[in-house]
């Protein structure tokens, strides 16, 4: 049965803040402006909106959901003890680099990938800070989009291609650009760059060796 998507503009207004809190409270699925693309999620502590997230994007479970998240919930979700992952947060983040770490093993299952990491991002977008705050929760950034199609840079792009298949689509303008997040996996000796998108390979070799 198709879903009616209802369509609020940031900032918000109070009420559109209730509505907000309330969508992601019962587990409901939005799309929303990053720095990079539109990006698609909620509550990434509820497996119902992972499960739903992965049926709006016809994606693989075997490929990964981002996390966006903020710093200071860090060290509940994540584990690292190397200053060369706290030197490429402190130079990219916030921002468009999502780092793959050791997940902390007394996550919910569905949160941890198979081989125990989580990737993470500080995102420097305000309306994907706003919606972490208002849900008091981490969410799911994983691009608005159905898998193989374009990334969608507006809101109008979003809803061609996934009307009425999600429950809220938040309209924060066009984004800089429809590239996606760059991904560094750190659990590799050296650091391995699994998707380059926004930040370059030379950059990030600025701060640590990274292959």
């Amino acid at each position: 049965m198709a879903i009616i998507t209802q369509l609020l503009r940031f900032p918000f207004s109070r009420q559109d803040e209730l509505v907000v809190q309330r969508a992601l409270s019962l587990n409901k699925v939005l799309a929303f402006p990053t720095e990079t693309c539109y990006g698609l999620g909620g509550n990434a502590l509820s497996k119902e909106v992972q499960d739903s997230v992965f049926l709006l994007k016809q994606r693989s479970k075997k490929k990964p959901l981002l996390l966006l998240v903020m710093p200071e919930w860090l060290p509940l979700l994540c584990q690292w003890d190397d200053s060369r992952i706290d030197e490429l947060m402190k130079t990219f983040w916030p921002g468009p680099l999502t780092l793959i770490l050791a997940a902390n093993p007394k996550l919910p299952e569905h949160l941890r990938n198979e081989d125990g990491t989580l990737a993470v991002r500080y995102s420097s977008s305000t309306v994907a800070q706003h919606l972490i705050e208002l849900g008091n929760c981490p969410i799911i950034g994983t691009s608005a989009n159905l898998s193989g199609r374009p990334s969608c840079s507006t809101a109008n792009e979003v809803e061609e291609q996934l009307n009425n298949r999600l429950e809220l689509i938040i309209d924060g303008g066009k984004t800089a650009g429809n590239e996606v997040s760059t991904i560094v996996n750190c659990m590799t000796e050296p650091f391995n760059l699994i998707r380059q998108g926004v930040i370059a390979l030379t950059e990030l070799n600025q701060v640590c060796e990274v292959h």
